[in-house]
């Protein structure tokens, strides 16, 4: 009798294990003794010194894809500057500047990707020299024009100077970062400045965007160095 009741002993204990192993995750954690046992001598050992690592979930959010613009583009001449490029059409040209020396087209606010952020603008500014430009003489005005710009903002952050060109003038170019209050609101933004030198002029190409959309502005900063011409 007593060795019937260790075989039924058995048997029961063999099938809570095989029930235990067929439960997933948190069902066999709760299965108690019926957990199946790992061999702890096939493990290696953790090393106490060791510094962790961290592991990107294999679950994480995927980002959204930023989407890329659609801007339906027309070209703008100004015979007074000497200067073509592309512009998206429904973008704004401001009118309160000097057209003979500088042109600003500013996204209508019904287009901007941030509404309540910084309205971008593409700024393109000429210096008359009388004498013929190099590009040692672009980075020398694009010194002089970041410290016009850090007066013009709230905060100014320049980050480091290099050589670029624009179409076929060749200078210096510097990216940013700008913070302006207008007593009401910060906004954040984004940019790029570049100074060329071409023949006795200068050319300034700045573009400002929201500090959040900037790649997506540089479609358009992209667009107008492929398509810009000196005339």
């Amino acid at each position: 009798m007593k060795r019937f009741l260790l075989l039924l002993a058995c048997a029961l204990m063999t099938s809570a294990l095989a029930s235990a192993e067929a439960l997933p995750g948190a069902a066999a954690a709760n299965a108690g003794e019926g957990v199946p046992q790992i061999d702890f001598d096939l493990l290696t050992p953790d090393n106490p010194l060791a510094t962790p690592v961290a592991i990107d979930p294999i679950d994480k959010p995927t980002p959204t894809p930023e989407p890329t613009p659609k801007f339906v583009y027309e070209t703008y001449e100004n015979a007074a500057m000497g200067v073509s490029f592309s512009i998206p059409y429904t973008w704004l040209l401001n009118p309160n500047t000097n057209q003979d020396t500088t042109v600003q087209f500013v996204e209508p606010k019904s287009e901007m990707m941030e509404p309540d952020g910084y309205q971008t603008r593409l700024t393109i500014e000429k210096y008359n020299m009388g004498l013929a430009q190099t590009a040692s003489d672009a980075r020398s005005r694009l010194e002089s024009t970041l410290e016009e710009l850090a007066a013009s903002f709230t905060t100014f952050t320049p980050g480091e100077i290099a050589s670029g060109s624009f179409g076929t003038g060749n200078g210096y170019y510097c990216y940013y970062k700008a913070d302006y209050n207008d007593g009401t609101k910060t906004y954040e933004m984004n940019g790029r400045v570049i100074i060329v030198a071409h023949e006795k002029a200068l050319y300034q190409i700045r573009l400002t965007t929201p500090r959040n959309w900037y790649s997506y502005y540089n479609y358009l900063w992209r667009k107008v160095r492929s398509t810009i011409k000196f005339l």
